[in-house]
């Protein structure tokens, strides 16, 4: 897969954990970056997707009212305080 340079300023402390955990790794400052943006755009996609989902629920009448919520969870708070 090509690469390319992509160039971001960070507080000098961002710098030196990432040199940190690079050095504890045994790998370069540009491959704990690539870890870490993986990481993040990953979550974030995961959350958006959720968030989509929720909205789509919402607007099919998939809801639940928080007090019916609320009240199944106590229940199942008591169930597992039982066992």
């Amino acid at each position: 897969m090509a690469t390319v340079n992509i160039s971001a300023r960070v507080p000098e402390v961002l710098r030196d954990q990432v040199d940190a955990l690079a050095t504890a790794l045994d790998r370069d400052r540009a491959w704990v970056i690539e870890q870490a943006v993986k990481r993040y755009l990953a979550d974030e996609s995961a959350f958006i997707a959720a968030v989509q989902r929720g909205r789509a629920d919402a607007r099919a009448g998939r809801v639940t009212e928080h007090d019916d919520f609320m009240a199944e969870l106590d229940a199942i708070i008591d169930q597992t305080e039982l066992t």
